[in-house]
């Protein structure tokens, strides 16, 4: 019986092959899509399921409670997990983990390779699961730093060796190279995890490490895993924590306390970028979510839409089919087989088409999805999904198709049922208000993008190169000296802070009436202020010709602590910005109360982090001669190729064991929004997937419609109406419909995105001429759609439509 109704149906699919291909192509193209969105969100929260003791695991997060509004930081104090261990009971183990870049020196390159390294201590091996291949890593070699590597790492470097042992050299940034010795190989490490890492490297901490600070000293701050025995409810556990600290302070009031974060939440639910680069989002997996199903949702509308307009051509065949003795349920069992066929082949093209986009697909999310449709599991579940949904879709068609009786339909007095009509129009309204809505979710995001792309930051972000963060020793200010006078170079600075790194490179928490606020400072030489081009509102700026103007890096870190050097510091010139000097009272060559220093200048608001946070109250402190931080280097626009070749061979004198590593400071700051960037591409990409759609049914619909209304247009032809009129009669029925989705969509698009903009400390407002743009363009389209279908109807000859009559 199921391989007769195929066969019939197949036949049938054959028979009309234009029907065939709108829903084949429509079928594949909405499959295709939802399988490749399917196969990201699936991947996305796979990260950190693979760990046995996963439920038990959890990150350390602390809060700053003498601050209001403080957020979350990913780290505590470093003897927090050994203390926990030695005095709960609840605590099975710890580790203190985080993922470092840094280089090693596997092969003839002397620059070295850069990895990122997963930093942890030997605990790592009770906390986390890993397989091992060669050697013992819980056997610590004491006096070295052990590395673990991975068989990839092996084999790509280390081929055919026994590397048990082997020493590697590391090429810091800071300090001098290290020697690490070789204690392990295991599998690859994981890609769906938070900790994504290429090689392990294991240490041991100082008993002075494992040790929670109660006097104020000791303010190491670390990231923090803690394994808790099973059947431990975390929130009686959380309270347990916070009121321990307390009893540790011997009376002090408590400045943190303490929450702890699943490690399987660690992935998509942190918001921590300048410390987690590998991080997601649960709005996106929403996003993701939401975007595959409208686009099977439309697909399927397509399909029911087009099946049930064909009633009146399918009608002959149910009336001999009934006459002949079939029932209903025969019926719809035969149209259902027709609907499962139409599905089967979509999905079979679709299974063709996903391999294709996978690659770059793993290109834009820039990591590879380590789930995905070859699974078994997932396979087999995704064809069970493909058949339900094959049978739910073509379910009421089916029905409806076997509905009229035979004496009705052999007489053709089958007449247009009211509520279908309702139906094929309520499904086409749908469909163009979800098109509506995702094109005005496009503009939006695009407007809010190039807002924060474009707005005024208060500082000059263009023709500006950053030189990694670096040790420059002693020859920091000659490299300086020497990089002014190359051609095309027009300042320098050493700074500890560079825009897109952050609010600044220290805080300090200050009182403010009634409530305590955190100053961020920016720590520079004396060039930094004129570098970046900011703006004066009152006072000067500093003067690096005036030796007073600045002060000894040590010294503001606490290397030097002679009655002079207090006195420097407390009367060391500063830079406030407007909001600062506002918020504080603060006038110029005024002595601060607030902190040390006096004010001799204030500049313009600028934003030293990006747009998605508010202004913070920033002061810039002058270094003499600093030591550590990044470049900031201004060229001339048009000398890029030269200066960059010029400070490649100067940095290569001065510095031939490290690489050149540097990047365009627009680039940075651009980077921050890369999340915006990234919406913006997936709704432009996905809206004209969805419009497409969207379009493909219209244009079977209005083919259909035009094929019924054939000897209607004969007539009105021979009765002198010609191609306009025959295509604004055809057009009318439809083009209100996309008019009542525009209607619809745009009150529902606008809620969401303000709901959405509200995330911004700066933002757009949604402009009119977004809705008014996204109309005129939903009724463009849809008439060129119409258009192509109704005036090849309205230009057929009226003698082959009505020799019949």
């Amino acid at each position: 019986m199921f391989k007769t109704n195929i066969k019939i149906a197949w036949r049938s699919l054959l028979k009309h092959k234009g029907y065939s291909l709108i829903n084949i192509i429509g079928l594949s193209v909405g499959l295709t899509a939802c399988l490749v969105v399917a196969t990201v969100v699936i991947d996305e929260l796979s990260y950190d399921k693979q760990w046995t003791k996963g439920d038990n695991i959890y990150r350390v997060l602390s809060v700053y409670t003498e601050v209001k509004g403080q957020e979350l930081m990913p780290a505590t104090f470093s003897g927090l997990g050994p203390s926990l261990k030695k005095d709960l009971p609840e605590v099975e183990n710890y580790s203190r983990m985080s993922v470092i870049k840094n280089r090693l020196l596997l092969d003839e390159n002397k620059e070295g390779i850069s990895f990122n390294i997963l930093r942890a201590e030997p605990t790592v091996w009770d906390v986390l699961d890993f397989k091992i291949r060669e050697g013992n890593p819980r056997k610590f070699v004491k006096g070295y730093t052990n590395l673990v590597i991975t068989k990839k790492i092996q084999q790509q470097y280390f081929k055919n060796q026994n590397v048990i042992g082997k020493t590697v050299i590391t090429i810091p940034d800071f300090g001098e190279p290290q020697k690490y010795i070789i204690t392990a190989v295991v599998d690859n490490l994981p890609q769906n995890t938070h900790l994504r890492a290429d090689v392990m490297a294991i240490n041991e901490y100082r008993a002075i490490d494992n040790k929670v600070p109660t006097m104020g000293e000791g303010y190491t701050f670390e990231a923090q895993y803690i394994l808790l025995k099973p059947g431990t409810a975390i929130d009686a556990f959380t309270q347990k924590v916070n009121n321990w600290y307390k009893q540790q302070l011997n009376g002090r009031k408590a400045d943190y306390q303490f929450q702890f974060q699943p490690i399987k939440d660690v992935y998509l639910k942190s918001d921590f970028a300048a410390v987690q680069n590998v991080h997601g989002s649960m709005r996106n997996v929403y996003i993701f979510t939401g975007v595959a199903a409208l686009l099977l949702l439309i697909a399927c509308i397509n399909f029911v839409n087009l099946t049930i307009s064909r009633v009146f051509n399918r009608a002959k065949e149910t009336g001999v089919r009934k006459v002949l003795g079939a029932v209903n349920s025969q019926l719809i069992i035969r149209f259902l087989s027709e609907s499962v066929l139409f599905f089967l082949i979509s999905f079979s093209l679709a299974i063709i088409l996903y391999p294709l986009l996978l690659k770059p697909v793993e290109t834009y999310l820039d990591h590879k999805l380590v789930v995905n449709l070859y699974n078994s599991i997932f396979l087999l579940l995704t064809i069970i999904g493909v058949l339900i949904i094959s049978i739910a879709t073509g379910l009421y068609p089916a029905w409806y198709l076997s509905r009229p009786k035979p004496a009705v339909i052999l007489r053709d007095k089958i007449s247009s049922d009211i509520g279908i009509n309702f139906l094929k129009k309520a499904l086409v309204v749908g469909q163009f208000a979800i098109s509506v809505t995702i094109i005005i979710i496009t503009l939006v995001v695009h407007n809010q993008l190039d807002f924060m792309s474009h707005k005024d930051l208060g500082f000059d972000k263009n023709n500006l190169i950053n030189i990694d963060f670096s040790d420059w020793g002693k020859s920091g200010q000659s490299f300086k000296t020497e990089l002014m006078r190359m051609p095309g170079v027009t300042g320098a600075s050493i700074t500890n802070w560079y825009p897109s790194s952050g609010s600044g490179n220290m805080s300090r928490t200050v009182k403010v009436g009634n409530e305590k606020m955190t100053l961020y400072f920016i720590q520079a030489d004396a060039d930094l202020p004129a570098l970046l081009k900011l703006r004066l509102s009152a006072g000067r700026i500093f003067n690096p010709n005036v030796s007073t103007d600045a002060i000894e890096q040590d010294s503001l870190m606490g290397g030097v602590s002679t009655a002079k050097t207090k006195a420097l510091i407390q009367n060391q010139p500063m830079l406030v910005t407007a909001y600062t000097a506002k918020l504080l009272n603060l006038k110029v060559n005024q002595s601060n109360v607030k902190f040390e220093g006096t004010t001799v200048g204030i500049v313009k608001d600028f934003y030293s982090e990006s747009l998605h946070n508010k202004i913070k109250p920033t002061v810039l402190q002058a270094l003499s001669n600093p030591r550590y931080g990044a470049m900031l280097v201004r060229i001339i626009p048009g000398t890029e190729r030269a200066v960059l070749t010029g400070l490649n061979n100067l940095y290569k004198q001065y510095y031939p064991g490290k690489p050149f590593e540097y990047n365009w400071v627009n680039e940075l700051v651009d980077k921050q929004y890369n999340a915006e960037a990234k919406l913006q591409q997936l709704f432009t990409c996905f809206s004209l997937l969805i419009v497409f759609l969207a379009c493909l049914g219209l244009f079977g619909l209005v083919s259909f419609t035009a094929e019924q209304r054939v000897k209607e247009i004969g007539i009105r032809k021979v009765l002198g109406a010609n191609v306009s009129n025959i295509v604004a009669l055809i057009s009318k029925d439809y083009l209100w419909l996309v008019i009542i989705a525009f209607v619809i969509a745009t009150p529902i698009a606008w809620y969401a995105m303000d709901k959405w903009l509200q995330n911004y400390a700066y933002r757009t407002n949604i402009q009119w001429w977004v809705f008014g743009l996204t109309g005129v363009a939903a009724i463009f389209i849809s008439f060129f759609t119409i258009s192509l279908q109704s005036i090849k109807a309205a230009i057929a000859n009226p003698v082959k439509s009505l020799r019949s009559e």
